[in-house]
This record gives structure tokens, C-alpha cells and sequence, in this order.
């Protein structure tokens, strides 16, 4: 008959295990399986029928994980024994390792007084990310800190010096061996105050005095000046938990010119005040392919929040400050990263992208391409700084100088640079483009009778004619008066001819409302120029070409179209 009460101990031991929040293996002294739960066989991927029988061996499930490749390459049969081989050691032990799947285990075995053995197996994936994680914080706070031109110091609540960086040491002027781990901030003021830095006074009284303002944890702000001559701006800030004092912050600038110049150490103070508590910037890190594998800070700046940004493409998150396409439009983008996909580094780059809620933001980007021990290349880590502000204020001076405050058009000298691309594009094209001069007729006639408010308003209306009659490659610009010139890149002189018929009957259409109720027509005179690549003229030759074509359409009434070319000039 069976043993009733061992069935009975055995199955209250399985009862035990299936409730416990780890994989448990039981084996016996000839490493048998006597029980295992099912935590145990989810975790390492066993599938159900190895246990339909029989409890498997510990040769058996050695010999499975082999075949699968969980021990690497080698012949499975040696690869079980060697398994085996081991256990029967019977030593305890703790190990982690790290599943096909990408699930790390870490595995605990101790030997029972029998000669049997028991495993623990527990899931520590989420574990060992934080743990990275948390590393690669470090990385980043460490760098950051010691690139700071500012001396930093980290003080917790039992007043030990806890971070430092480069600056504080050299600022302090202390010996490079001197600030060590456990170091306390008495022991600081101590070193201070023994050579002499607070003047004629007892160092151990100085350190009971300094001790005691520190326990208080109130902020503070003072200047103090070295022996040297050197003068540091120290300001302290207060670290909370839960409203509870838990450290200080302390921050040691060089304001030895503040006596030169005060007001520009007032704005570098403020700058670098707003640098460490508002700093305008955010860090990342992309895998090879481009992806973000890390973002911290995006939020302050884009909108988004730091996890949306993983696994998205940065590469197709941006256009350059320089690209000639409407990259900012509806569905339209660029990628012109060539640095990045040429491996180098990326120094200050102006990118441009859009903020969560729709607004442009320029950003300056600094970054260096990262790679392995043996030169394979894994990824990129940068730094982006928000400089939206001066973007917008060099591009509104750009606009100033390049464009007619009336219309918005661009100028004369906007064209003619506009012109001169054309004409270097044409010469690796051979294709022709067009010149067309407009004028609008009797315009004198608009002023005098409705002055020059109404008639600055219809010079507006004609340029928005033109502008949205014409393709998104073509420029309009304004000469002065009522004079406006029309750049047709890639067009034929019988395209032109068609383009400025189609502008020609859109401002005879589009009449100007008067506040009486009723509309003051316009008309245009149009004169058409050809730029072969053949012809080799300057610009000068082809708006005179041009302006032979307006005074031929006015000598034929006005409102009409003329090609320049067929009009003799006045030297013929």
C-alpha cells in the first residue's frame, strides 16, 4: 500500500510551492525531480509534455535546454553531462542568467542534509533594467556636473560631502587628494579655515559655528574672497523629501570681475542661476538604428513625454535650418542629417521640428556617435538646446532684408540673388526659365483719386494674386511703385507666355472693394523675358528684355500680355 502520510506530506509541499512567488525545482540525491511548481516551468519555457509522465531528471531537462541552445553551441549530450557533472557537487550557489527570450534569472541552489538539492528561480529582468538604468543616470549626471563651469557640492542631511565635481576643487583651490569618499563637510571647513580662508579665527570654532548655520537648512547666498584674490559667489539650496530637509545644493561661482563690469556679472549670475534650475535643454540616446533608447527632460521643451519618445526614429523627427522644402507643411519632412549618417559628430547643428501642440521649435544639437571597445558602432548620445528665441529674431531680420515691408514680397536684392541661383542651376540643367515684368496700369490715376492708403492696399492685393496663381518654386518680388517681377524656374518662353496670360485675367478679375460698396478695377501690363542657357545675358539685359514687353503691352492698351523678344530695342 502507498505511504498515505508521505503522499499526504508531499502534497501539502507541492501546496506550499505553487503559492510562492519564485520557480522552485526539488531534485533528490540521484537528482530526480520530486517536485517543481509552475512558476518554475514558466520561467524557464519547459513545455508540459516533459512532466505528463513523470517528473523529468535533472538529465533530462539538462539535455532539453541543450538542444534548445540555452548553454550555447556545443553537442548537446556533453553540454547535459557537464550540467550534471556539476551538480553533483552539491555546492551551493547563486548565479544569473540571462534567457534566449531576454528574461535574466537569478538561480539560487542549496544542497539538503539528504543529498538532495533545491532551486530557486526568480525573475529579476525589471530588476536589472532599473539597475542600468540608474547607471546610465549616473553617466549623465557625472558628465553633466563635471562639465559645468560652476564648483558643485552635494551635502546630505548627516552633513557628509557626497558629490563634488572638477570646478569645486579648483575653486577652492583644494589638493587633489583631499576630497575622498566619507568626507565631511566640517572636515572642508576645517582645511579652510587652518590655512587661513576666514581670516584670523579658531578653526575648530569657525567649524561649530559653520556646522550649526548648516543644520538649520536655510538657503543662503554670500560671497567670499580667497587669498588669492579670487572672489566665489556661494549659493546654497535646500534638498526636500516631502517637505523635509534631507541636504543642500551648494553652487561656487567666480565673480572675481564683477568689480570690472557689474551689471554683465549680473546677467552671467542670472544666466547661470536659470541654466541649473530652468536649463533649456534635454538628453538622449539612440540605438544604430536611429531609434531613441533613452530620453530625459523632452517634456520641458517639445511637449512630449520622455517614454513616448522611445522607439520613435529621431532622423525623421527633423529638417535643417538651411532646407529649401517646406519641411514645417502638412505631411512634408526632410532628412538631411548627413553627419549622423555618416558617423560624425555633431557639433552645435540647427534642426527644426514641431513642439506636441504644433508650434516650431529650433534647437541646437551637439552629440557624439558611440562605439564599442571593437570600433562597432551602437548608437549616438546628445545634448539639444531650445534656441526657438534667436531662430525667430534671425529670421525676422533675415525678413527685414530680403523682403518688402509693404507686401511681403521679396526685394530687389532677394531676386536678384534668386536669379543668380537660377542661372548656376541652368548651366547644369541646360533648361530654360522666365522673366516676367508687371506693371500695374494707371496706377497713378488709383492714388490720386483714392490715395495712397487705398492705393498701398491694392499694390497688397495684386502681390497676393500673384503669389497664390503661381507654383510653390516660382518667386515674386516687388521692384518699387507698382512695378513687381515674377521668376519662372524650368519654364519655356511659351510657358511663361501662358503663366503671364493666367496672372494677367486673375487681377482683371479680382477688384478691389471700396468702403462705399463698390469695387475699383485693376489690370496689369505683363512683359516676358526668356533666360535660355544658351543666351549668357546678365540680369540687367533680361529685365530690360522684359521692360520692352510692358511698354509694348501699354502701347497696346494696357491689360495685355507682350514678349519682350519681339519687341526691337530701342539701340535696333
Amino acid at each position: 500500500m502507498p505511504d498515505s502520510g508521505n503522499a499526504s506530506a508531499n502534497g501539502a509541499l507541492q501546496a506550499i510551492v505553487d503559492f510562492l512567488p519564485s520557480g522552485v525545482s526539488l531534485f533528490d540525491r540521484d537528482f530526480n525531480m520530486v517536485l517543481c511548481n509552475r512558476i518554475f516551468r514558466e520561467l524557464l519555457e519547459f513545455p508540459e509534455h516533459l512532466f505528463t509522465d513523470r517528473l523529468p531528471s535533472l538529465e533530462d531537462l539538462a539535455l532539453f535546454n541543450a538542444h534548445r541552445g540555452e548553454y550555447g553551441p556545443g553537442e548537446p549530450a556533453n553540454l547535459a553531462a557537464q550540467v550534471v557533472e556539476r551538480a553533483k557537487e552539491r555546492r551551493p550557489h547563486v548565479f544569473e542568467r540571462e534567457r534566449p527570450n531576454g528574461r535574466i534569472l537569478e538561480i539560487r541552489g542549496n544542497p539538503l542534509p539528504d543529498g538532495g538539492f533545491v532551486s530557486i528561480y526568480t525573475d529579476i529582468t525589471d530588476r536589472k533594467r532599473a539597475e542600468q538604468e540608474a547607471r546610465r543616470s549616473a553617466h549623465y549626471l557625472d558628465a553633466v556636473v563635471n562639465a559645468l563651469p560652476q564648483g558643485i557640492s552635494v551635502v546630505n542631511e548627516a552633513l557628509d560631502v557626497v558629490l563634488w565635481n572638477r570646478a569645486f576643487v579648483n575653486l577652492l583651490n583644494l589638493p587633489e587628494d583631499f576630497m575622498t569618499p566619507g568626507i565631511t563637510f566640517a572636515d572642508v571647513i576645517r582645511f579652510n579655515a587652518r590655512r587661513g580662508d576666514y581670516g584670523e579665527v579658531d578653526p575648530e570654532e569657525k567649524v561649530r559655528q559653520m556646522v550649526d548655520l548648516a543644520r538649520r537648512f536655510e538657503r543662503h547666498k554670500l560671497e567670499r574672497e580667497l587669498r588669492d584674490g579670487c572672489v566665489l559667489e556661494i549659493e546654497g539650496r535646500v534638498v526636500r523629501e516631502e517637505d523635509h530637509p534631507v541636504g543642500f545644493v551648494t553652487t561656487y561661482t567666480d565673480i572675481t570681475d564683477r568689480v570690472r563690469n557689474a551689471e554683465t556679472i549680473r546677467r552671467v549670475r542670472d544666466l547661470m542661476s536659470d541654466a541649473i534650475d530652468f536649463s533649456p535643454t534635454y538628453i538622449w540616446e539612440t540605438g544604430s538604428d536611429g531609434r531613441y533608447s533613452f530620453v530625459q527632460g523632452v517634456e520641458k521643451i517639445l511637449g512630449f513625454k520622455d517614454d513616448e519618445m522611445l522607439g520613435t526614429e529621431r532622423g525623421k523627427q527633423f529638417c535643417t535650418e538651411h532646407c529649401d522644402q517646406d519641411c514645417l507643411g502638412p505631411g512634408v519632412r526632410c532628412d538631411r542629417m548627413e553627419p549622423v549618417r555618416a558617423r560624425e559628430t555633431l557639433d552645435r547643428c540647427t534642426l527644426v521640428t514641431r513642439r506636441a501642440d504644433g508650434s516650431v521649435v529650433w534647437l541646437s544639437s551637439s552629440a557624439q556617435p558611440i562605439f564599442e571597445e571593437g570600433g562597432r558602432f551602437v548608437g549616438y548620445r546628445g545634448v539639444d538646446v531650445d534656441i526657438t528665441e534667436l531662430s525667430l529674431a534671425k529670421r525676422e531680420l533675415e525678413q527685414m532684408a530680403l523682403h518688402d515691408p509693404m507686401t511681403g514680397l521679396a526685394n530687389r536684392r532677394k531676386f536678384c540673388a534668386r536669379f543668380d541661383l537660377e542661372r548656376t542651376r541652368q548651366s547644369e540643367t541646360r533648361k530654360s526659365f522666365a522673366l516676367l515684368l508687371v506693371d500695374v496700369d494707371h496706377f497713378k490715376r488709383v492714388n490720386d483719386q483714392f490715395g495712397h492708403l487705398t492705393g498701398d492696399a491694392c499694390l497688397r492685393l495684386v502681390a497676393n494674386q500673384l503669389s497664390t496663381a503661381l507654383r510653390v518654386t516660382d518667386l515674386v518680388g516687388r521692384f518699387g511703385g507698382e512695378e513687381f517681377m515674377v521668376l519662372l524656374p524650368d519654364s519655356t518662353p511659351d510657358d511663361a507666355l501662358q503663366v503671364a496670360e493666367t496672372l494677367r485675367s486673375k487681377i482683371e478679375s479680382a477688384s478691389f472693394p471700396l468702403p462705399d460698396g463698390g469695387f475699383l478695377p485693376l489690370t496689369i501690363s505683363l512683359g516676358v523675358a526668356r533666360c535660355d542657357p544658351e543666351g549668357g545675358r546678365d540680369f540687367e539685359a533680361i529685365l530690360e528684355e522684359a521692360d520692352r514687353g510692358v511698354y509694348a503691352a501699354k502701347q497696346a492698351g494696357r491689360n495685355c500680355v507682350r514678349a519682350g523678344w519681339l519687341v526691337p530695342s530701342a539701340s535696333a
